[in-house]
Parts: structure tokens; C-alpha cells; sequence
């Protein structure tokens, strides 16, 4: 390959996996928890990643997000990734979000303790957008 289309190559990469990272500069995660926007704590957070065994699953297809999502307080909402391309669920106020994103074929879950209707976003791609609705 040329000097030339190789940096191309390398530039057009570099430009790309930034767009899909989510953007913005990197920060530091707390130790062991997910990342919370300034301001919240963890405890006052609605939601916060889980590991535990899943309650209701939502499919992501197509740069969509299944609908409706309705859970109770304390059930794990589990994504599951049918795209090729990362995905990552931020409430749209900014008082949650995953810790790191789905990879593509991946699951990450969510719990929710609190009741309330959530407006929430793909951090990687803004125009995916849904309601999860905890009872």
C-alpha cells in the first residue's frame, strides 16, 4: 500500500472507531461501579448495571431498541445486541447509563430502583431512542 493511502486508511480508521466510541474525552471510572454523570451518586442513581439473572429481555436490531419496555423496580433489563456495530443505553436526563457498551452479538443488563417512565438514548448512535417504564 502507498504511503499516502495508508495514511488515508489509518485516518478514515481513526475517525471512525471515534465516532463509534460514544465521542467526548476519555474519563475515569470510579472504581468497581458504573459511571455516573456529575452530581449523582451511586446511590441516588435510578438505575445501575447488574449482573444478575435476567427478568425481562429487550432485543436491539437494526439500530433499534425493542418496545415497549416495561420492568418492576429491582427486575434485570437485559440488551441484547443483534448489530454489528456497539450500542450503549443513557437516560436521556443523564442520571444513568451502562458502564461500557454492548458490543455487537453482546448483552449488558440495567437495574432499576426506583418507579418511572425513563427516556433513554444510545450513547453511540443519538437517533436511537426509547421509553423504559418501571412499575
Amino acid at each position: 500500500m502507498r504511503p499516502i493511502a495508508r495514511g488515508i486508511a489509518t485516518l478514515f480508521t481513526a475517525v471512525a472507531l471515534a465516532a463509534c466510541s460514544g465521542g467526548g474525552s476519555p474519563t475515569q471510572q470510579p472504581a468497581g461501579g458504573t459511571q455516573q454523570p456529575a452530581g449523582t451518586t451511586a446511590a441516588s442513581a435510578p438505575c445501575t448495571d447488574s449482573t444478575g439473572a435476567t427478568v425481562v429481555a429487550v432485543g436491539v436490531a437494526n439500530n433499534a431498541w425493542q418496545q415497549p419496555i416495561n420492568a418492576k423496580v429491582g427486575d434485570v433489563i437485559t440488551w441484547t445486541n443483534g448489530d454489528s456495530v456497539p450500542h450503549k443505553v443513557a437516560l436521556d436526563d443523564g442520571s444513568c447509563q451502562m458502564s461500557s457498551n454492548i458490543p455487537g452479538g453482546g448483552s449488558k443488563s440495567l437495574a432499576f430502583s426506583v418507579a418511572g417512565t425513563f427516556p433513554f438514548h444510545c450513547s453511540v448512535h443519538s437517533f436511537m431512542k426509547g421509553t423504559i417504564t418501571i412499575s
